[in-house]
């Protein structure tokens, strides 16, 4: 779980409007006991040995930036042809830099090969010291790594069958959690049901969450408004794969099915669908542990606006009805903020799982834009525009917590520029090309190109997610700056070069994908399902252990992932060139 996720709120248990309850069937006489779950936190060991040569293994555009970092004394390296072992580059090695003691606190020398612009596969070797992993370089070498990545969120669906293969390996699991939702923590007669089925698991564990169904699908949907000829050409893989709709927008409509059931008759938005705990361990078709609804929140009904706008203009092109009904419910649940001002935390009382509690003004400057941009109302637009007066509008790239950026993402990019306040996008677009700047400096003076930072702040808890979550950032900048600058793009590929490989293990943080990935991840389904971005190292870039029973390290999520999917599909060629 991310760390921040675990903080919960408690206050007086509010009534709900209760709807399509049922009384479930009686339980079977005995039930099999969970599975050992392991500690949520392995005790801190002594940092491993860092990798020698440490390169992006996936590989790279023929025009990106090219380099490794090596933890060795050499002066020379050659580029390899990986098939033939013929020299296709020679060069110098540069001068050693110290990092951090909060980095890894070693001299590393940087190895710039980017003047290889051929396709192929080739490998590093580097003098006295021996030869890198492959890698490839080609107009397409992100493709194959989005489609891993997003079809992670079919592998994450509750409520169905899934089966996917992956290097020639079966990931399967049965039909789950088909008896969700009991009524007892809203004020529904005892073991009464409401259903909740579908959307996807949230993480290592299988609660869902509406807060961060938030930032997850908001993120898609950023992918889908800023790279839609890049992505809708990939074949994912769904079961609904060419039947209408594009397999991107398909997955989020499976979590849109779900969504649908949190929402109160009133509008009020239940905050999470979850188990009292985290106890169970197993497959997903075999968890026997009761799931609640959860009291309402002002920030998941907010969240919930967001998405559902949305999803109206999204879904609209495809399924006209669909969206009209996505609307129809952002236009419910944003009359009831309307009529509640005041934020309002769930009481998450007795439930000892993610609690994904967080002030909801960001959240609702989030949904009224969306709303804005959706409908062209004035109302919205004024509403928004009076809200952005109040909220600080340093962007720091978007997480569960940190929506803001989304909303005026949306704001600065909208399809009716004309009708923004001059003066507020201009400051607002200055604030995003200041922050734009400083990720691109961080990534110029780190010897491994870590665009985030170097302190002992920047390694926490899901940090490599907010490695992947700057590349929005960037991407915004890359859009709205005046003039053209390389730096925002070639930043953001370096934040992929990074979490492939170029790190102090010399690893791919991604299940499945390049060299040396996590295979024993912190995930109740089993250890190495693909396409998942691991949380990552902290307190500092060492201290990383592939082991399930680091969590804080080692869990999966679906922001990382979407944040991840974001972070690719600006990269992706869907015809080869």
């Amino acid at each position: 779980m991310p760390s921040l996720r675990l903080l919960t709120a408690s206050l007086s248990l509010a009534c709900c409007t209760l709807a399509t309850a049922q009384t479930p069937a009686a339980a079977p006489a005995t039930t099999p006991a969970p599975a050992q779950v392991p500690n949520w936190r392995r005790p801190d060991l002594p940092p491993p040995p860092g990798a020698v040569i440490r390169v992006n293994t996936v590989g790279f555009l023929p025009d990106a930036v090219k380099c490794a970092t090596i933890l060795a004394d050499s002066s020379a390296f050659r580029v390899l042809d990986a098939n033939t072992g013929a020299v296709v580059l020679a060069g110098p090695i540069g001068a050693p830099v110290r990092t951090a003691p909060t980095d890894t606190d070693e001299a590393v020398r940087t190895v710039d090969f980017s003047a290889l612009k051929t396709p192929g596969r080739y490998v590093l070797d580097i003098a006295g010291v021996g030869r890198s992993e492959p890698f490839a370089v080609g107009t397409q070498v992100w493709n194959e790594p989005f489609r891993v990545v997003t079809r992670g969120m079919y592998l994450w669906r509750c409520g169905v069958a899934v089966k996917g293969e992956h290097n020639g390996r079966v990931y399967e699991h049965g039909a789950c959690h088909l008896e969700d939702g009991l009524l007892d923590a809203i004020g529904g007669p005892e073991g009464a049901i409401r259903p909740s089925v579908g959307g996807w698991h949230d993480a290592g564990d299988y609660n869902k969450y509406i807060v961060n169904a938030g930032v997850s699908v908001g993120l898609m949907f950023k992918a889908w408004e800023h790279f839609r000829d890049r992505i809708e050409p990939v074949a994912i893989g769904l079961p609904e794969s060419g039947k209408g709709m594009p397999d991107l927008l398909a997955e989020l409509k499976y979590e849109f099915e779900w969504m649908f059931t949190m929402q109160a008759e009133d509008g009020r938005v239940y905050h999470k669908l979850t188990a009292r705990n985290f106890n169970y361990w197993g497959p997903p078709d075999k968890d026997p542990s009761p799931r609640f609804y959860t009291q309402w929140g002002t920030t998941a009904t907010a969240d919930f606006v967001a998405m559902m706008a949305l999803g109206a203009r999204h879904f609209r092109e495809f399924d006209p009805a669909y969206a009209d009904r996505c609307l129809a419910a952002a236009r419910k649940s944003w009359a009831f903020l309307v009529a509640h001002p005041e934020q309002h935390d769930a009481d998450l009382t007795g439930f000892h799982t993610g609690g994904y509690g967080a002030p909801d003004p960001v959240h609702r400057l989030w949904a009224v834009a969306e709303l804005w941009e959706t409908t062209g109302e004035a109302a919205f637009l004024q509403d928004f525009e009076r809200r952005a007066q109040t909220i600080e509008l340093t962007l720091s790239g978007p997480d569960w917590g940190n929506v803001r950026d989304l909303g005026l993402g949306t704001y600065l990019t909208a399809s009716r520029k004309e009708a923004r306040n001059v003066g507020l996008v201009r400051h607002l677009t200055g604030s995003l090309l200041g922050q734009a700047g400083r990720i691109v400096e961080n990534c110029r003076v780190n010897p491994h190109g870590r665009p985030f930072g170097a302190s002992k702040a920047d390694f926490f808890w899901g940090c490599n997610g907010s490695v992947a979550g700057q590349t929005y950032l960037l991407q915004l900048a890359d859009r709205l700056s005046p003039k053209p600058e390389p730096a925002y793009r070639r930043t953001a590929q370096e934040s992929l070069a990074y979490l492939f490989g170029r790190n102090f293990h010399g690893r791919s943080y991604v299940s499945g994908l390049g060299a040396k990935p996590p295979a024993d991840m912190h995930d109740r389904r089993g250890p190495d399902w693909p396409g998942y971005l691991v949380g990552g190292p902290h307190p500092d870039a060492r201290m990383y252990f592939d082991v399930k029973e680091d969590a804080s390290r080692n869990e999966i999520a679906i922001h990382w992932n979407a944040s991840l999917i974001y972070a690719l599909a600006g990269f992706v060629e869907p015809t080869a060139k």
